[in-house]
């Protein structure tokens, strides 16, 4: 979906793994990559369930969503580490968000579309970071398609 019009914004954030490293969209990570093999997994997604629809939400009702969102992950038995997305150009605070390993593509954005996300982050072993979208692009969703 190459017209969404937060698709720069998206692109240009840094998705932070606490202090270990970082994940950008069109890049490869070697130390995810690494955390992958150790890890015995070949995917992965970062994924938050803060501010929905990137319009932003109070603290309480953001750090509610993150807990429905790792007991969501918890049930599906797999690894995650936190995270949060922090955008380059300083206008939106740091979202807090978790990598998730061994999530192929399609639940991911399953998960991120529940949880009224626009886009998440996903990656497979020796592939690049990439955008993937959730939901429809404005234009789209008003029948503009």
């Amino acid at each position: 979906m190459s017209d969404h019009p937060l698709k720069p914004a998206y692109e240009a954030t840094d998705y932070r793994v606490g202090d270990c490293f970082t994940i950008r969209c069109g890049e490869r990570s070697p130390p995810l990559e690494a955390l992958l093999t150790e890890s015995g997994h070949d995917t992965w997604a970062f994924i938050t369930a803060w501010n929905p629809g990137s319009i932003a939400l109070d603290t309480a009702e953001n750090r509610r969503r993150m807990t429905d969102l790792a007991g969501r992950i918890a049930l599906l038995g797999l690894p995650l580490l936190e995270g949060e997305g922090v955008g380059t150009g300083g206008d939106w605070p740091p979202e807090p968000s978790l990598l998730v390993l061994g999530i192929g593509a399609s639940e991911a954005v399953a998960v991120g579309r529940a949880f009224g996300q626009v886009a998440i982050v996903v990656g497979r072993l020796g592939e690049p970071a990439r955008l993937c979208f959730c939901s429809p692009s404005p234009a789209h969703s008003a029948g503009n398609s």
